[in-house]
């Protein structure tokens, strides 16, 4: 039987110091039906040198500068022509089988949307352990069925990914169709755009998930999770944006729960970074729900000993602007 196309779209920003890596990788594959797509997001380093130059399999694409991957992720789901599509990071590895499995479990169950994968973290010298074991409710569905994969149906996966967020962009397999369908990534978000589609997908159909680690994501310090109010922001804006997408009474009220967390870690994070206007502003977003005596907390771990007769101060402010504001 004829193997499938499957469509590696990678978007590229001033990746010249991983790029080679990550595409020796995927051209390693032992699925070797591939088209391997680089759009490279305005670059100015050396990416566009090393990507024309590095494989005549490996075919470039050239935008002006997004300020996220959404776009040049949707320029490749353009003039893709893959079955199937992944959209892999430009500083990942992708392991071996990674998307031979894949292709073998999605051609096993034509109902399934997509096929999601286990990864480990990584940092050039060190690994974590792999990202489902740090999931409770998904390894709970591991560990009962003990099988190479499963299916979820469309509301256990949604519901999985609003409490857990087990996946990221490097791991799913997409039917193409199924992406089409969607109009592919949202370029309004610039960032957590990968979790925004996942679950827009996912809530068409089944989901398989596969407890093998298929590839290793990187880390450093130019990752988004690096700067923590960054990505408390986008959370919050892709949660909302899916709230309002969404129409299963249950799960919008899962994902308002959620934002309003995610508005609470925000405060808690700005408090501990000194930022105390732009902490009252997320207070008064959140008020009543935040309550004055977490918020105390947040303070006091913030200031600590040396500033302690003071943590009284900043509360009554805020209260006192929360109730004239609110």
């Amino acid at each position: 039987m004829e193997k499938p196309l499957v469509s590696v779209i990678i978007a590229a920003y001033n990746a010249e110091q991983y790029i080679e890596e990550t595409l020796d990788s995927i051209l390693n594959q032992s699925h070797q039906v591939l088209e391997i797509i680089v759009v490279d997001d305005g670059s100015i380093d050396r990416t566009a040198e090393i990507v024309k130059a590095f494989h005549p399999r490996v075919r470039y694409a050239y935008q002006e500068n997004s300020g996220s991957c959404a776009s040049p992720r949707n320029h490749g789901l353009r003039i893709a022509r893959g079955k199937y599509l992944t959209f892999f990071d430009a500083d990942d590895i992708m392991l071996p089988k990674k998307i031979e499995q894949q292709v073998r479990e999605m051609e096993e169950n034509p109902s399934a949307v997509l096929c999601v994968i286990n990864y480990c973290n990584f940092t050039g010298k060190t690994r974590s352990n792999d990202h489902f074991s740090s999931c409770p409710l998904l390894t709970s569905y591991i560990r009962d069925l003990q099988k190479a994969s499963f299916p979820l149906n469309a509301l256990e996966s949604t519901h999985l990914l609003i409490e857990e967020n087990f996946t990221i962009a490097s791991s799913p397999l997409f039917r193409a169709e199924n992406v089409v369908k969607q109009g592919g990534f949202d370029t309004s978000l610039k960032a957590c755009e990968d979790f925004h589609l996942i679950y827009r997908v996912a809530s068409q159909g089944s989901m398989l998930v596969m407890p093998a680690i298929g590839f290793e994501r990187r880390l450093h310090n130019t990752n988004m999770s690096a700067d923590s109010e960054r990505m408390l922001r986008n959370l919050i804006r892709s949660r909302q944006s899916l709230a309002t997408y969404e129409t299963n009474p249950d799960l919008k009220l899962r994902l308002q729960k959620r934002v309003l967390r995610y508005h609470r870690d925000l405060q808690s994070c700005l408090i501990n970074k000194g930022q105390l206007r732009s902490a009252a502003k997320i207070f008064k977003e959140t008020f009543p729900p935040r309550s004055l005596s977490d918020l105390n907390h947040d303070f006091r771990q913030s200031i600590k000993l040396t500033l302690r007769g003071m943590t009284t101060a900043p509360i009554d402010y805020l209260y006192r602007r929360g109730k004239r504001n609110g």
